[in-house]
């Protein structure tokens, strides 16, 4: 849900935008530095034909921080840099902030930080020391909250700008400005107003900072709007705190209030009145003795950093709000990601014999996204509070809870058994044993969690989170609805995946992956119809890296792209190969990632590789794993183009996803594959039979093909046959063998080629 304050932004935007007018030929310059070609995507869209300020924006993409830092060595004119944390290294897009700083010396840029990895938070000194203007998660940053955002960004860089090219007092105005904008408080802030002042004006800091408050905020100084002296310095120091209508110097108190009243700034004669409007509706008037007349150069200096003050001010003045979103999740009212952290490091500092060890455990509700998919947003945060509310019943210690992200929430108790962890693991399951009422309607829905016990030997609360998270990542590879312990075991895989992912790109580049071919047989007949290309990584050394290590790295490593291009190109041209040389026609199926169907040009590099092996799209299959042809209407669209291509779609793993008949019956797929987890019980598990059986059944109601993996007897084949079932692949038929040996197969024993489709 959007907060009305997100609204109000997204209002203020839209009206500059339609009252100030676009200036012919003048744009917003806008570097967006990501690695999810979806963030590329959906930003793009959400600022398509938007302006601000009276400029559209115009959007330039880099995937990587290396390129991001290659283009602004050539081209620096960019307003604002919309930055991944997380890209080739962990910290990449914090490097890329010192370069832009320290070596490129770009002060005016504007930095809004992103990242879809919370865990690589910037330190709070890295935004300080490097005056970036937000920092958000890519879950929390939904379109308000980016034209905010960029709306705030924007003005800080106009005002900057402006600055920068200022021929008289350029670097003391910016060291002013920066100044103002470290201080945490709205009376420091104030304060700091009276001293950067003198300091413009090489004059003792004298005078004082007055603000008027608006009656819908007249709260915060409990005043009824009157006009109150937030911070005063020289010998008006004693003013401090003091309302207008209590000031004794009569003349002073009327010359202040016509400024206020008239809504302009006074120069006088040895004294400045500067009126400062507030985009909040508050107003700011600041009293300078001068001791001189100021000069029209000097003035144009001061409205340059009024401006900045009238940006800081709005910024200050809604400190008390900016400190309770800071810590608490504005859905649930939960503690935050920030405030959990804080409270990891403040309960460790406390933990003692007799506390017992602290457990902190990180919960995922799996699927979460289908639900707000199929019933909306509103009921996915209906759902978000009825999950807080029930795990808040159970763990009642304050500050026990937190909503760490979208659909993610931090538990955090003292264990005082070593085995209260089994008991805490019940406690959590039995959260979610009874369905959610939602609406009037139940929801059941299953919970994926990863926990660590923290105790004095690891006092690195990022690292302790990051433990719980490898955890949960382990319960949900795992075929989720777990909870499972973190162990040391599960550091060394990822260092192992880290290994893996710096080796990709050289594999590639030498020649080490290959296809490989496993024949698709029709069980009428026994004739082989088709074949699976199967990916494999041979090292230099001889061994084999299994798919089911590399590819999962692949793919968020981003390197599954271009290798995923390569197996479609190489299956593509055997393909044409046996289909103009002795073998005929054969269907050739090619695994799809789920990166390659976000990615925008998928399509167009399909076509592309179709045109340069002269392929027929008819004899090409894509296989779609389950969960991810059901993910969102943006892979459904990619994949109903393709089919409109003329590929056939094949949906693999069928039954181990998490799919409902409605969203099948919506993709444009024309074969249904029985995963081979259900196929190796079929002589021993009934269960199993009437699974297999129910999907033949599906498969064939809806018009598709079904297809079983992993057969490897005699039984398992008859059982399918008796079942319906048209085709099967495995090692009952043959091994997944290199494209020549592959050929050979075919020809000895099956001399008759038949067409690439089963009836």
């Amino acid at each position: 849900m959007e907060t009305s304050s997100d609204n109000d932004v997204l209002d203020v935007i839209e009206d500059e935008a339609r009252t100030d007018g676009a200036t012919p030929g003048r744009v917003w310059r806008l570097l967006l530095v990501d690695d999810d070609d979806i963030v590329h995507a959906s930003t793009s869209y959400s600022l398509h034909d938007l302006e601000i300020l009276g400029r559209r924006l115009e959007l330039t993409h880099a995937n990587s921080a290396a390129e991001a830092y290659a283009i602004l060595r050539e081209d620096s004119d960019f307003a604002v840099v919309l930055l991944d944390v997380v890209m080739e290294t962990p910290d990449a897009g914090l490097k890329l902030v010192r370069i832009i700083r320290e070596e490129l010396k770009l002060t005016a840029l504007r930095i809004i930080l992103r990242t879809g990895q919370p865990g690589y938070a910037p330190e709070l000194a890295v935004i300080r020391d490097y005056d970036i203007d937000d920092y958000r998660t890519k879950s929390e940053m939904t379109r308000n909250r980016l034209l905010t955002s960029l709306f705030t960004a924007l003005r800080a860089y106009s005002h900057i700008h402006a600055l920068e090219v200022s021929r008289k007092g350029l670097e003391r105005i910016i060291a002013a400005s920066a100044g103002l904008f470290r201080r945490s408080s709205l009376r420091s802030f104030c304060e700091g107003i009276l001293l950067q002042l003198g300091g413009l004006l090489d004059v003792e800091a004298s005078g004082f900072v007055l603000a008027r408050v608006a009656p819908s905020t007249a709260a915060r100084v409990d005043d009824g709007g009157e006009p109150l002296i937030l911070a005063a310095a020289g010998p008006f120091l004693h003013l401090s705190g003091t309302r207008l209508s209590h000031m004794e110097d009569e003349p002073l108190r009327r010359l202040i209030a016509s400024a206020l009243e008239e809504k302009r700034s006074v120069y006088l004669d040895g004294v400045t009145v500067l009126y400062i409007p507030g985009q909040s509706g508050d107003d700011l008037a600041i009293y300078v003795a001068t001791g001189r007349e100021i000069g029209p150069d000097v003035r144009r200096l001061l409205e340059v950093f009024c401006s900045n003050v009238a940006l800081g001010f709005d910024n200050v003045s809604l400190l008390d709000d900016v400190r309770s979103l800071a810590y608490h999740d504005t859905l649930t009212g939960l503690p935050n990601r920030t405030l959990f952290l804080e409270e990891i490091g403040s309960r460790i500092a406390q933990q003692s014999a007799s506390s017992g060890v602290l457990t902190v455990l990180l919960l995922d509700l799996d699927h979460f996204q289908s639900v707000n998919d199929g019933l909306g947003h509103e009921t996915g945060d209906r759902l978000l509070l009825a999950v807080a509310n029930r795990l808040c019943s159970v763990f009642s210690d304050q500050h026990a809870v937190s909503r760490i992200a979208s659909d993610m929430f931090g538990v955090l108790v003292w264990l005082k058994q070593p085995l209260d962890h089994r008991d805490l693991v019940r406690a959590i399951e039995l959260c979610f044993v009874d369905p959610f009422t939602i609406n009037g309607h139940p929801i059941d829905i299953r919970i994926s969690g990863g926990y660590v016990l923290a105790d004095d030997r690891e006092p690195d609360v990022h690292r302790l989170v990051r433990r719980a998270g490898m955890a949960l990542k382990g319960a949900k590879r795992g075929g989720r609805g777990r909870i499972l312990r973190f162990d040391p075991a599960m550091e060394e895989e990822l260092s192992g995946r880290l290994s893996l992912v710096s080796r990709l790109a050289e594999a590639q580049a030498n020649g080490q992956f290959s296809l490989v071919y496993q024949p698709q047989i029709a069980l009428s007949d026994g004739i082989a119809f088709g074949s699976e290309a199967l990916l494999r990584w041979q090292l230099p050394e001889g061994t084999w890296v299994r798919p089911d290590r590399f590819i999962p790295v692949a793919e968020d490593a981003g390197h599954i792209l271009s290798l995923g291009e390569w197996v479609l190109r190489q299956a593509c041209l055997h393909q044409v190969q046996w289909r103009d040389g002795s073998v005929g026609r054969l269907r050739m199926a090619v695994n799809v990632s789920v990166r390659q169907l976000r990615d925008g040009s998928f399509v167009r590099s399909a076509d592309r590789i179709l045109t340069a092996c002269n392929a027929e799209p008819r004899d090409i299959e894509l296989e779609i794993t389950e969960s991810h042809a059901m993910e969102n209407d943006q892979v459904l669209a990619t994949v109903r183009t393709l089919r409109g291509m003329g590929f056939s779609i094949a949906i693999d793993d069928f039954g181990t996803g998490y799919s409902s008949l409605s969203r099948l019956q919506q993709l444009p797929a024309s074969v249904l594959k029985i995963d081979r987890s259900f196929v190796t019980d079929l002589g021993t598990h009934p269960e199993s039979r009437s699974i297999a059986a129910t999907i033949v059944k599906v498969g064939q109601e809806l018009g598709m093909t079904v297809l079983a993996e992993g057969v490897e007897t005699a039984e398992q084949e008859e059982i399918l046959r008796s079942l319906g079932c048209d085709a099967a692949q495995g090692y009952l038929y043959a091994r997944p063998m290199p494209a020549q040996q592959f050929e050979r197969w075919l020809l000895d024993s099956a001399p008759v080629r038949r067409p690439a489709t089963v009836s």
